[in-house]
């Protein structure tokens, strides 16, 4: 939320606006007040009556004026995160006067929720560090699951380091940022049971939990995951078994298929086939994805123009580990616009030549006009320039006469290539 300095100073700023602002936009206010704003500082500013004219003598040029508003800044909790924006102050005076408030105020309640957050953001500048390890002792971080991510990850990571394995798994049963999760779950798979990490949303966890509970690889042959999947495989063949039957046996979900694909052997190829018409996209792309490994690619060929982007993707993926022949009917007005998408990366992969016609023929389609453009001057700056074979001759009239319709930068790189 953006607050003007005109309304700071014009006192149309309450003070509920303030508690919205994010420790980002805390720091981006004083950075702006400090370098954009030298309006004369209004007598009733200096008085410091009201929480926005705090602020304003907080973030002043003049390193007297910030000085003399720190012990303001620790009246107003609203302002505390200006408090530590002060603690890492260029002018030495300010900013030992602000550590010295900062760490009585670190101890009241609310302080950890006001004040790490904009910490956070700041260790990377001069003594940022510093005033973390000042803030560690006085402020309880393992009694708050509800930070945003990015501080949510860097109190995981404190108590990580401090050894804390208890409150590691008290915010982990209490917190929803989905990188801290994940870190404090691996952290803790390693220190207690890992059963009850088999059930985590995270994959990357469950397979991790599966290494240390490999009695339970046969259940998680079905999983989702990839990684789950081929780690469960694995657990099934050192223990005597082959993972490929169970997945024969129950051929007709997505995951069955692609588990089979990863499991089985060429021979399999003539069982996933049928699912290239299955009505689900999901399985016709598990199949194409399955036929890949077998490299049968001639089979998943005609699904390069399936309605389902899903299919395309895996298709264009086969097409291109088979070298297969540029196709421009791809790119035609009347398909749609996944196809066309599919169609260009496909004669893109093929040789700068073809890549050319493709962004050219491209450049007035309502739908890929604007990244063919920005392709074409990827072509001109990184591609022309390493060109070693010249255009062959069937194309190069061709070529020109597209030019012809090119933006003049492009007409005019381009164009000397061709003669």
């Amino acid at each position: 939320m953006r607050i003007s300095v005109y309304d700071l100073f014009d006192d149309v700023v309450p003070e509920s606006r303030l508690w919205e602002l994010t420790a980002e936009e805390w720091i981006d206010l004083d950075a702006s007040m400090r370098s954009g704003y030298r309006r004369q500082v209004p007598r009733r500013v200096m008085l410091m009556a009201r929480p926005a004219h705090v602020l304003l003598m907080a973030c002043s040029s003049r390193g007297e004026f910030r000085e003399r508003a720190i012990p303001q800044l620790a009246r107003h909790p609203v302002l505390w995160p200006l408090l530590v924006v002060r603690a890492l102050d260029w002018a030495g005076p300010v900013r030992d006067y602000a550590r010295h408030i900062l760490l009585n105020v670190a101890t009241r309640p609310e302080a950890a929720r006001r004040m790490i957050p904009t910490a956070v953001r700041l260790r990377g500048r001069r003594g940022g560090a510093d005033l973390l390890d000042l803030l560690h002792p006085v402020i309880p971080l393992d009694r708050h699951a509800d930070f945003d991510g990015a501080t949510m990850r860097f109190v995981v990571e404190e108590l990580i380091r401090r050894g804390d394995v208890e409150a590691v798994r008290t915010l982990h049963e209490r917190m929803t940022a989905p990188g801290a999760l994940l870190r404090a779950a691996a952290y803790l798979i390693e220190r207690s049971d890992p059963e009850p990490f088999l059930g985590s949303p995270f994959a990357p966890i469950r397979a991790r939990a599966l290494v240390l509970a490999p009695h339970r690889g046969g259940e998680f042959l079905g999983d989702r995951s990839k990684i789950v999947r081929l780690t469960a495989q694995g657990l099934v063949r050192r223990a005597g078994g082959d993972p490929a039957p169970w997945y024969r046996a129950r051929l007709g979900s997505a995951v069955s298929i692609l588990g089979l694909g990863e499991s089985g052997g060429p021979a399999d190829a003539e069982l996933v086939v049928p699912f290239l018409r299955d009505p689900r996209a999901r399985v016709r792309a598990a199949a194409v994805t399955a036929l890949r490994v077998w490299g049968r690619h001639d089979d998943v060929a005609a699904l390069v123009r399936d309605p389902s982007p899903r299919v395309v993707r895996q298709v264009v993926q086969s097409l291109r580990a088979a070298g297969a022949a540029p196709d421009f009917g791809l790119l035609d007005r009347a398909g749609p616009p996944h196809v066309r998408r599919a169609g260009h990366r496909l004669l893109a992969a093929a040789d700068p030549w073809t890549r050319l016609k493709a962004d050219l023929l491209l450049l007035d389609d309502p739908d890929l006009g604007a990244g063919a453009a920005a392709d074409l001057r990827v072509w001109c700056e990184r591609v022309l320039v390493r060109l070693y074979r010249p255009c062959p001759e069937p194309l190069r009239e061709e070529l020109a006469g597209l030019l012809a319709k090119a933006p003049e930068e492009i007409r005019a790189r381009a164009g000397w290539v061709l003669r």
